[in-house]
């Protein structure tokens, strides 16, 4: 494994009891008193919303889960060392499924290339916040958000929901997630 300040552990849960699995975790953590940091989340996109009200108070945008049933974790905390503290507490819990892997081998956390992308599009708020653009004739142009630079992982557009599918690696398995992308102008 390549030598790294922290990693990025991914629990898959059962939908619903993401913000459970969280505070718990972070519960846990805090009673073992170890000299690591941990952090655990869930990743969220914002989707925008049609309704009137929302509209009146300045609101286009809500939060919701980028990964529903994931929760991820950064610590600084080695895989090996995770796993040996939080194993009893991972397969007593009633909420968490698994610690995602990859294939069949023991390592559990993301590469620093799946981590790096994640928070390239999170800019460290734990959030694909949205991104606007325009398109002329088949190209699209991202010039505001997140997605700069992404096109290229675009593979569909819903200009009347204001969405994005993109496609992203995580644990060496294409993935594809929806992002609000909002076009501006068509031409």
């Amino acid at each position: 494994m390549e030598e790294q300040s922290y990693w990025w552990y991914v629990l898959y849960v059962r939908t619903n009891t993401e913000r459970k699995v969280i505070a718990d975790t972070q519960k846990a953590f805090e009673q073992k008193d170890l000299p690591y940091r941990l952090e655990a989340f869930c990743p969220e996109t914002e989707k925008y919303y049609r309704k009137k009200e929302l509209h009146e108070a300045g609101r286009f945008y809500l939060k919701r889960p980028l990964f529903p049933g994931y929760v991820f974790i950064e610590t600084d905390m080695p895989s090996c060392e995770f796993l040996k503290v939080f194993s009893d507490y991972i397969y007593n819990s009633q909420y968490i499924i698994r610690v995602l892997r990859y294939g069949d081998s023991k390592e559990i956390a993301l590469s620093r290339e799946e981590r790096e992308r994640f928070e390239y599009l999170f800019k460290d708020k734990r959030c694909v916040e949205h991104s606007v653009g325009y398109i002329v004739g088949d190209a699209i142009t991202v010039t505001g958000g997140p997605l700069i630079g992404m096109e290229g992982s675009i593979k569909r557009i819903d200009r009347h929901n204001r969405t994005a599918e993109i496609e992203i690696d995580m644990f060496n398995q294409k993935q594809t997630i929806v992002v609000a992308l909002e076009i501006v102008s068509k031409s």
